[in-house]
């Protein structure tokens, strides 16, 4: 049976647009389904923890929604061998958008039919897991500062940009003390690190275009000592995945990282907040299952 948890507020109300239609075709299908439609958080934990309790054939778990709600499903089936899809209904998308999912509903309900799945690697911070990019800095607050617009769902993508240059006019850059696979590394006047299991964040910036969810690695990007005007140049490369060979770009492979700086900095998962540094990120090889 597959299992479908739906957003009622992804997308500006798209989430339930796109859930009556994707109902007609399962019933069409006969295919067996359940139904989770609901705005929060909780309702989400209680539905997938008596889910996973009640021992039924679980085909997969489905999110209309968008990185928000993939964040909160897959901390809850982690450990678990249920296989987990997207139908991408948000206002950033990154982990669909990552994965080749497209908004084309009939497509990807097809492609859920045929039941084909692998496993992918999951970052871990903390008590916590992330699909696609850990953000510190710079970029933390600017997500900070997204996820508290009033108008982010009306905005979708371009919430982002105009935060950059709200941010951008009062942020200072830090020194960063960063432990890489047990070596130790000091970078000064650093505006962001990005640690990536996935290419994209922040609703399309390509910030590790080499990030692969299957190879093990953790991609980082540091961008560091650089004036605010030089560091808008790098930010108007950054959606294409140019920026990764720039003058004041480290672009690192590793394992595992450990983050310390000289104040505390805003930390973000899948957009969503985890705190401040000082923090830890590991990669946790095949880690989760997800369908094709």
């Amino acid at each position: 049976m597959y299992y479908f948890l739906v957003n009622r507020t992804s997308g500006k109300g798209r989430s339930v647009k796109v859930w009556i239609e994707i109902e007609k075709m399962l019933n069409e299908k006969n295919v067996e389904y359940d139904v989770l439609i609901t705005d929060t958080k909780d309702d989400v934990v209680k539905y997938l923890t008596k889910l996973l309790q009640s021992k039924k054939n679980i085909t997969a778990v489905v999110a209309l929604g968008g990185d928000g709600t993939i964040h909160e499903i897959m901390n809850q089936l982690i450990g678990t061998s249920v296989p987990f899809s997207v139908i991408p209904t948000g206002s950033g998308n990154d982990y669909a958008r990552a994965r080749g999912i497209t908004k084309d509903y009939v497509k990807e309900v097809e492609k859920l039919l045929k039941n084909e799945q692998k496993k992918i690697d999951l970052l871990e911070i903390g008590d916590r897991h992330c699909m696609t990019v850990v953000g510190i800095g710079f970029d933390a607050k600017v997500a900070d500062e997204v996820n508290k617009m009033k108008m982010k769902k009306w905005f979708g993508g371009m919430a982002y940009f105009l935060t950059i240059l709200k941010v951008l006019l009062t942020y200072k850059p830090s020194s960063i003390r960063l432990t890489l696979n047990n070596e130790e590394k000091v970078f000064e006047k650093v505006w962001l690190i990005a640690i990536a299991n996935h290419a994209f964040y922040g609703g399309g910036i390509k910030i590790c275009p080499n990030a692969m969810s299957d190879d093990g690695k953790l991609d980082m990007c540091i961008i560091h000592s650089l004036p605010k005007w030089r560091l808008l140049f790098i930010l108007a490369n950054v959606f294409e995945g140019k920026h990764v060979s720039m003058s004041g770009v480290d672009y690192i492979q590793v394992e595992s990282i450990h983050v310390d700086s000289d104040e505390p900095l805003y930390v973000t998962a899948d957009g969503e907040m985890m705190g401040q540094t000082p923090t830890a990120v590991s990669i946790k090889k095949d880690a989760f299952h997800v369908m094709l």
